[in-house]
């Protein structure tokens, strides 16, 4: 779910009236903006992907990776986790399909702080999703959110976020059906460039220290472009690789985030 901000130093970063969509969307990055949506708009992100792994060949395509976002109050948003929908074609030839779990969440904004913001998130998902996809049981998840203009048009941030979730043991003979749990670290950290009023790059890191019960971990990079549109909507496109213990894996995306 996604990107950091990277606005300029300016006395509202996040935006005045209504909320800049290039500092406060969460696509496409990994890491979340430290902007909350400014009150009474709502902010819609939606996109596509399709991850084909080179370790254990399959290919596993995600959209429309919904996330709906709402400014109840200054520096404060609700948010609802869904809907989003996979497709994963394993190595036999089989394929799966369905939709994966849905949620609540929160982002809780600071005041600037000279040219740093700092947020947390909240995030609560459901075991709503088809067997395929679900997690099974609850998932909770806090971020810790940071991000610093170097300059008017240079940005860097992070998230530290922490998560509770479950899942099934996996060795080299068989999978345990039998559903755990574990925490796990995700730190990402993120660089931006913006090109112009409307074009911005972005370049990020990211990992999890673990991946399910008994262990796993995964570090991955994307890069992309966000361009916008209007003030009011945002297009974007991304290219990433993820290396984990089972192989690597590299993706394509592309989406948008609208505001009403």
């Amino acid at each position: 779910m996604r990107p950091p901000t990277h606005a300029p130093p300016t006395p509202a970063p996040c935006g005045t009236k209504h909320t800049n969509l290039l500092a406060a969307l969460d696509r496409p990055t990994i890491g979340y903006a430290t902007c909350a949506v400014r009150p009474g708009d709502i902010v819609g992100e939606f996109g596509y992907d399709n991850t084909i792994s080179t370790g254990s060949r399959y290919a596993f395509a995600t959209y429309p990776q919904g996330f709906i976002r709402y400014g109840v109050a200054r520096r404060f948003e609700v948010d609802f986790i869904g809907p989003a929908y996979g497709v994963r074609h394993l190595a036999n030839g089989s394929i799966q399909r369905g939709f994966f779990d849905s949620g609540l969440g929160f982002k809780l904004q600071s005041r600037p702080v000279g040219r740093a913001l700092f947020a947390i998130d909240g995030l609560l998902t459901f075991p709503t999703g088809a067997s395929a996809f679900t997690i099974g049981a609850p998932t909770e998840t806090v971020n810790l959110d940071a991000s610093y203009a170097l300059s008017n048009t240079t940005g860097i941030a992070e998230t530290l976020g922490f998560t509770s979730a479950s899942g099934t043991r996996l060795s080299s003979t068989h999978v345990d059906a039998s559903v755990a749990r574990y925490t796990a670290f995700l730190p990402s950290a993120v660089i931006t460039q913006l090109l112009g009023a409307r074009t911005q790059l972005y370049l990020e890191a990211y990992g999890a220290t673990r991946v399910r019960p008994n262990g796993g971990s995964r570090f991955a990079m994307d890069g992309g472009v966000q361009y916008m549109l209007t003030p009011q909507l945002e297009v974007d496109a991304e290219l990433g690789r993820t290396v984990t213990e089972l192989g690597p894996s590299h993706y394509l995306g592309f989406g948008f985030g609208i505001r009403v």
